[in-house]
């Protein structure tokens, strides 16, 4: 029997209330209002990870299986494979505290220099520097094409493990010629073997064609914020990897 919410004061309300597929007529979308002060700074970027084992997103969404991608920030499922326009291409240097003391991130740097100084001023306030690692860590920074034709900024990131397949996927696109946004690849994932012999999803990247004319337009645009750094990605929220173990990231040609 249903309940009375006039008896019990306890509002009756349908499941997931805002799960429409589409936007009502009500919902302007073009002005982006709220938003006027926004800036590219204000923001980070998605990383487009891999379901590996341990992935915590397996326990909040059934539907994750291993070797899956997924969006870092918004934790959207996006399947076996997605289509990725690379706009930029930065070695960036994070700085790690070791898991089993805590862990923590304590940021990312374009230069070693600039890692080793910020590594410094930690250990002066009381870090251990033994149990605080700097990371060289690939990231290419690029436009996701969704199955609808829309376009995400998102970054891939390829630490450790999967640097082999940055430096693999750097020198195609050498080979293609052009702007590095001139192409499109569809990325995947595979199971790779680290030195101990433990196992692990990394990515696979393959040609896929060419960007449709709007999103070749779009990464032009968004290419000059990438290469000056205004926008930053969301690297705090990784698990990085211990040394010759499998990617942690619980979190992934």
């Amino acid at each position: 029997m249903a309940t009375n919410p006039k008896k019990t004061g306890v509002a009756i309300v349908p499941a997931d209330p805002f799960a429409v597929t589409t936007a009502p007529d009500y919902i302007k979308q073009g002005a982006a209002r709220g938003s006027e002060e926004v800036k590219s700074t204000d923001m980070v970027l998605p990383r487009l990870e891999i379901v590996q084992a341990l992935s915590p997103i397996k326990e909040s969404d059934p539907n994750a299986r291993e070797g899956m991608l997924f969006n870092s920030v918004t934790q959207e499922i996006i399947g076996d494979h997605a289509y990725f326009v690379p706009v930029y291409f930065r070695l960036e240097y994070l700085i790690w505290k070791d898991q089993d003391q805590g862990g923590g991130f304590f940021g990312s740097f374009p230069t070693l220099e600039q890692a080793e100084e910020r590594k410094t001023a930690e250990v002066r306030n009381g870090e251990n520097p033994e149990y605080l690692e700097i990371v060289d860590t690939p990231v290419h920074y690029g436009l996701r094409i969704t199955p609808e034709g829309e376009k995400e900024q998102i970054v891939i990131s390829m630490a450790k493990t999967k640097s082999k397949v940055s430096r693999k996927w750097n020198a195609m696109i050498q080979i293609a010629g052009g702007d590095r946004f001139g192409r499109v690849y569809k990325i995947s994932a595979f199971t790779d073997e680290n030195k101990k012999g433990q196992k692990f999803k990394n990515f696979v990247v393959q040609p896929a064609g060419f960007p449709p004319k709007a999103v070749y337009e779009e990464a032009e645009r968004v290419y000059t914020a990438f290469r000056s750094g205004e926008v930053v990605a969301d690297h705090a929220s990784v698990v990085p990897e211990k040394d010759a173990a499998p990617t942690a990231d619980r979190g992934g040609i």
